[in-house]
Protein backbone atom coordinates (compact mmCIF):
# COMPACT_ATOMS: atom_id res chain seq x y z
CA UNK A 1 0.00 0.00 0.00
CA UNK A 2 1.06 3.63 -0.43
CA UNK A 3 1.22 6.03 2.00
CA UNK A 4 -2.08 7.80 -0.04
CA UNK A 5 -3.83 5.43 0.08
CA UNK A 6 -6.00 5.61 3.09
CA UNK A 7 -5.86 2.91 5.39
CA UNK A 8 -8.22 1.53 8.09
CA UNK A 9 -8.16 -1.02 11.12
CA UNK A 10 -10.40 -3.83 11.87
CA UNK A 11 -13.19 -1.75 13.65
CA UNK A 12 -12.82 1.35 11.25
CA UNK A 13 -13.46 -1.15 8.35
CA UNK A 14 -16.18 -2.99 9.50
CA UNK A 15 -17.93 0.80 10.06
CA UNK A 16 -17.50 1.65 6.62
CA UNK A 17 -18.16 -1.86 5.10
CA UNK A 18 -20.98 -2.23 6.42
CA UNK A 19 -19.71 -5.57 8.37
CA UNK A 20 -19.06 -6.62 11.48
CA UNK A 21 -15.53 -7.33 13.15
CA UNK A 22 -16.15 -10.98 14.16
CA UNK A 23 -17.18 -11.74 10.59
CA UNK A 24 -13.58 -9.59 9.26
CA UNK A 25 -11.72 -12.13 11.61
CA UNK A 26 -13.70 -15.26 10.82
CA UNK A 27 -12.80 -14.47 6.90
CA UNK A 28 -9.35 -14.39 8.01
CA UNK A 29 -9.33 -17.44 9.92
CA UNK A 30 -10.39 -18.96 6.87
CA UNK A 31 -7.83 -17.51 4.71
CA UNK A 32 -10.30 -15.57 2.25
CA UNK A 33 -9.48 -11.78 3.59
CA UNK A 34 -6.15 -11.33 5.23
CA UNK A 35 -4.72 -8.30 5.37
CA UNK A 36 -0.89 -8.19 5.19
CA UNK A 37 -0.39 -4.43 6.25
CA UNK A 38 -0.03 -3.34 9.72
CA UNK A 39 0.10 -0.12 11.68
CA UNK A 40 2.90 0.67 14.16
CA UNK A 41 0.81 -0.67 16.91
CA UNK A 42 0.98 -4.30 15.35
CA UNK A 43 -3.31 -3.89 13.96
CA UNK A 44 -4.00 -5.09 10.57
CA UNK A 45 -4.55 -2.20 8.07
CA UNK A 46 -7.40 -2.66 5.53
CA UNK A 47 -7.33 -1.00 2.57
CA UNK A 48 -9.02 -0.88 -1.02
CA UNK A 49 -7.25 -3.78 -2.17
CA UNK A 50 -9.32 -5.54 0.55
CA UNK A 51 -12.25 -3.99 0.03
CA UNK A 52 -12.58 -5.04 -3.45
CA UNK A 53 -12.19 -8.69 -2.19
CA UNK A 54 -14.62 -8.61 0.38
CA UNK A 55 -16.70 -7.26 -2.44
CA UNK A 56 -16.24 -10.44 -4.39
CA UNK A 57 -16.59 -12.47 -1.39
CA UNK A 58 -19.74 -10.75 -0.63
CA UNK A 59 -21.10 -10.86 -4.56
CA UNK A 60 -20.42 -14.57 -4.64
CA UNK A 61 -22.24 -15.18 -1.60
CA UNK A 62 -25.59 -13.56 -2.74
CA UNK A 63 -25.26 -15.35 -5.64
CA UNK A 64 -25.29 -19.33 -3.14
CA UNK A 65 -21.71 -20.11 -2.60
CA UNK A 66 -20.66 -21.52 0.22
CA UNK A 67 -17.47 -19.99 2.00
CA UNK A 68 -14.95 -23.04 0.99
CA UNK A 69 -16.58 -22.44 -2.24
CA UNK A 70 -15.63 -18.96 -2.84
CA UNK A 71 -11.83 -19.35 -1.27
CA UNK A 72 -11.55 -22.12 -3.96
CA UNK A 73 -12.80 -19.59 -6.92
CA UNK A 74 -10.53 -16.44 -5.18
CA UNK A 75 -7.44 -18.13 -4.40
CA UNK A 76 -6.18 -17.38 -7.67
CA UNK A 77 -6.85 -13.95 -9.31
CA UNK A 78 -5.83 -14.82 -12.80
CA UNK A 79 -7.85 -17.89 -12.20
CA UNK A 80 -10.78 -16.10 -10.39
CA UNK A 81 -13.18 -15.52 -13.57
CA UNK A 82 -12.55 -18.68 -15.40
CA UNK A 83 -13.12 -21.21 -12.11
CA UNK A 84 -16.35 -18.86 -11.72
CA UNK A 85 -17.53 -19.63 -15.43
CA UNK A 86 -16.71 -23.23 -14.93
CA UNK A 87 -18.91 -23.89 -11.67
CA UNK A 88 -22.03 -21.38 -12.56
CA UNK A 89 -24.15 -24.03 -14.78
CA UNK A 90 -24.23 -26.32 -11.64
CA UNK A 91 -24.73 -23.00 -9.39
CA UNK A 92 -27.54 -21.94 -11.30
CA UNK A 93 -29.27 -25.31 -11.16
CA UNK A 94 -28.85 -25.67 -7.30
CA UNK A 95 -30.81 -22.04 -6.97
CA UNK A 96 -33.32 -23.16 -8.90
CA UNK A 97 -33.56 -26.32 -6.82
CA UNK A 98 -33.25 -23.92 -3.71
CA UNK A 99 -36.30 -21.68 -5.27
CA UNK A 100 -38.60 -24.82 -5.85
CA UNK A 101 -38.15 -25.91 -2.48
CA UNK A 102 -38.76 -22.55 -1.31
CA UNK A 103 -41.75 -22.45 -3.26
CA UNK A 104 -42.95 -25.62 -2.08
CA UNK A 105 -42.38 -24.22 1.78
CA UNK A 106 -44.17 -21.14 0.77
CA UNK A 107 -47.38 -22.78 -0.53
CA UNK A 108 -47.43 -25.32 2.47
CA UNK A 109 -47.82 -22.26 4.96
CA UNK A 110 -50.66 -20.34 2.64
CA UNK A 111 -52.03 -23.53 2.55
CA UNK A 112 -52.24 -24.52 6.41
CA UNK A 113 -52.53 -20.64 7.08
CA UNK A 114 -55.89 -21.08 4.91
CA UNK A 115 -57.29 -24.06 6.92
CA UNK A 116 -56.87 -22.27 10.11
CA UNK A 117 -58.21 -19.02 9.40
CA UNK A 118 -61.46 -21.38 8.33
CA UNK A 119 -61.51 -22.76 11.85
CA UNK A 120 -60.80 -26.23 10.56
CA UNK A 121 -60.08 -28.89 12.92
CA UNK A 122 -55.95 -29.47 12.42
CA UNK A 123 -53.99 -32.63 13.63
CA UNK A 124 -50.35 -33.41 13.63
CA UNK A 125 -51.96 -36.48 11.26
CA UNK A 126 -53.38 -34.09 8.99
CA UNK A 127 -50.83 -31.52 9.06
CA UNK A 128 -47.70 -34.54 8.58
CA UNK A 129 -49.54 -35.19 5.57
CA UNK A 130 -50.51 -32.08 3.78
CA UNK A 131 -46.91 -30.86 4.02
CA UNK A 132 -45.52 -34.27 2.88
CA UNK A 133 -47.01 -34.08 0.44
CA UNK A 134 -46.17 -30.86 -0.61
CA UNK A 135 -42.77 -31.80 0.12
CA UNK A 136 -42.34 -34.71 -2.11
CA UNK A 137 -44.47 -33.58 -4.99
CA UNK A 138 -42.68 -35.05 -7.72
CA UNK A 139 -42.23 -38.26 -5.85
CA UNK A 140 -46.17 -38.66 -5.48
CA UNK A 141 -46.33 -37.72 -9.04
CA UNK A 142 -43.95 -40.24 -10.36
CA UNK A 143 -45.86 -42.98 -8.32
CA UNK A 144 -49.44 -41.58 -9.43
CA UNK A 145 -48.26 -42.33 -12.80
CA UNK A 146 -47.53 -46.12 -12.05
CA UNK A 147 -51.22 -46.54 -12.01
CA UNK A 148 -53.10 -43.64 -13.38
CA UNK A 149 -52.66 -41.91 -17.03
CA UNK A 150 -50.07 -39.25 -17.38
CA UNK A 151 -53.11 -36.77 -18.40
CA UNK A 152 -55.11 -37.51 -15.23
CA UNK A 153 -52.05 -37.00 -13.05
CA UNK A 154 -51.31 -33.80 -15.22
CA UNK A 155 -54.72 -32.10 -14.40
CA UNK A 156 -54.31 -33.38 -10.52
CA UNK A 157 -51.24 -31.58 -10.00
CA UNK A 158 -51.96 -28.49 -12.33
CA UNK A 159 -54.63 -27.02 -10.50
CA UNK A 160 -54.45 -23.51 -9.33
CA UNK A 161 -53.33 -22.76 -5.66
CA UNK A 162 -56.82 -21.63 -4.68
CA UNK A 163 -58.51 -25.12 -6.06
CA UNK A 164 -55.58 -26.75 -3.95
CA UNK A 165 -56.57 -24.77 -0.56
CA UNK A 166 -60.09 -25.41 -1.09
CA UNK A 167 -59.03 -29.58 -1.50
CA UNK A 168 -58.14 -29.26 1.63
CA UNK A 169 -60.69 -27.68 3.20
CA UNK A 170 -63.05 -30.36 1.83
CA UNK A 171 -60.83 -32.87 2.85
CA UNK A 172 -60.96 -31.62 6.05
CA UNK A 173 -64.65 -31.90 6.19
CA UNK A 174 -65.12 -34.84 5.09
CA UNK A 175 -62.39 -36.72 7.52
CA UNK A 176 -64.44 -34.69 10.40
CA UNK A 177 -67.55 -36.49 8.90
CA UNK A 178 -65.50 -39.84 8.96
CA UNK A 179 -64.29 -39.50 12.57
CA UNK A 180 -67.95 -38.41 13.29
CA UNK A 181 -69.66 -41.57 11.83
CA UNK A 182 -67.35 -44.05 13.57
CA UNK A 183 -67.48 -42.69 17.11
CA UNK A 184 -71.33 -43.17 16.50
CA UNK A 185 -70.29 -46.81 15.62
CA UNK A 186 -72.35 -46.04 12.14
CA UNK A 187 -72.56 -49.07 9.66
CA UNK A 188 -70.84 -48.85 6.68
CA UNK A 189 -73.91 -49.58 4.73
CA UNK A 190 -75.64 -46.37 5.77
CA UNK A 191 -76.85 -43.81 3.53
CA UNK A 192 -74.44 -41.42 5.83
CA UNK A 193 -71.34 -43.60 4.87
CA UNK A 194 -71.98 -43.95 1.29
CA UNK A 195 -72.37 -40.36 0.93
CA UNK A 196 -68.89 -39.27 2.75
CA UNK A 197 -67.58 -42.13 -0.18
CA UNK A 198 -69.61 -39.88 -2.76
CA UNK A 199 -68.20 -36.93 -1.69
CA UNK A 200 -64.28 -38.38 -1.88
CA UNK A 201 -64.95 -39.74 -5.20
CA UNK A 202 -66.30 -36.04 -6.81
CA UNK A 203 -63.18 -34.18 -4.82
CA UNK A 204 -60.83 -36.38 -6.42
CA UNK A 205 -62.58 -36.62 -9.99
CA UNK A 206 -64.38 -32.82 -10.20
CA UNK A 207 -61.08 -30.91 -11.74
CA UNK A 208 -60.80 -33.98 -14.15
CA UNK A 209 -61.89 -33.65 -17.86
CA UNK A 210 -62.51 -37.69 -18.37
CA UNK A 211 -64.50 -38.24 -14.79
CA UNK A 212 -65.53 -41.79 -16.10
CA UNK A 213 -62.02 -43.11 -17.54
CA UNK A 214 -60.31 -41.80 -13.70
CA UNK A 215 -62.84 -43.14 -11.76
CA UNK A 216 -62.53 -46.25 -13.53
CA UNK A 217 -58.63 -46.04 -12.87
CA UNK A 218 -59.18 -45.11 -9.24
CA UNK A 219 -61.08 -48.65 -8.93
CA UNK A 220 -58.08 -50.66 -10.31
CA UNK A 221 -55.82 -48.64 -7.67
CA UNK A 222 -57.83 -50.00 -5.17
CA UNK A 223 -58.05 -53.15 -5.72
CA UNK A 224 -54.22 -53.48 -5.74
CA UNK A 225 -53.00 -55.66 -2.04
CA UNK A 226 -51.71 -53.95 0.43
CA UNK A 227 -48.36 -55.28 -0.06
CA UNK A 228 -48.40 -53.76 -3.65
CA UNK A 229 -48.87 -50.46 -2.29
CA UNK A 230 -46.75 -49.89 0.80
CA UNK A 231 -43.87 -49.88 -1.83
CA UNK A 232 -44.42 -46.63 -1.85
CA UNK A 233 -47.04 -45.49 0.34
CA UNK A 234 -47.52 -41.89 0.92
CA UNK A 235 -49.40 -40.64 4.46
CA UNK A 236 -53.08 -39.43 4.22
CA UNK A 237 -55.20 -37.61 6.40
CA UNK A 238 -56.81 -40.42 7.61
CA UNK A 239 -55.89 -43.17 10.20
CA UNK A 240 -55.65 -46.71 9.19
CA UNK A 241 -58.79 -47.44 11.19
CA UNK A 242 -60.61 -44.77 9.39
CA UNK A 243 -58.98 -45.90 5.99
CA UNK A 244 -60.51 -49.46 6.64
CA UNK A 245 -64.11 -48.14 7.38
CA UNK A 246 -63.61 -46.36 3.99
CA UNK A 247 -62.91 -49.56 2.24
CA UNK A 248 -65.52 -51.39 4.19
CA UNK A 249 -67.66 -48.57 2.74
CA UNK A 250 -66.41 -49.23 -0.62
CA UNK A 251 -67.04 -53.02 0.07
CA UNK A 252 -70.73 -52.55 1.20
CA UNK A 253 -71.61 -49.99 -2.09
CA UNK A 254 -70.02 -52.40 -4.48
CA UNK A 255 -72.10 -55.36 -3.16
CA UNK A 256 -75.28 -53.24 -3.07
CA UNK A 257 -74.75 -52.80 -7.11
CA UNK A 258 -74.13 -56.17 -7.77
CA UNK A 259 -77.40 -57.21 -6.01
CA UNK A 260 -79.53 -53.92 -7.90
CA UNK A 261 -77.87 -55.83 -10.87
CA UNK A 262 -78.50 -58.97 -10.92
Amino acid sequence: MTNKEHVFTIGEFGKRARITVRTLRFYEQLGLLTPTEQNSSGHKLYGLKELAKLQQIQSLKFIGYSLQEIKEILKDDTEAIFELERSLPLQHKLLIEKRDELNRAIEAVERVQCMITEGKPITWKVLASLLYQIEHEEDLKEWMKEYLSDEAVSQIFSLPKEQRKQMDMEMVDILATVKKLMKEDASPKSPEAFNVLIKITELATKHVEDKEELAKELEKLQELSESELLDYKFPTFFTREEEEFLMEIGRSMEALYNESSN
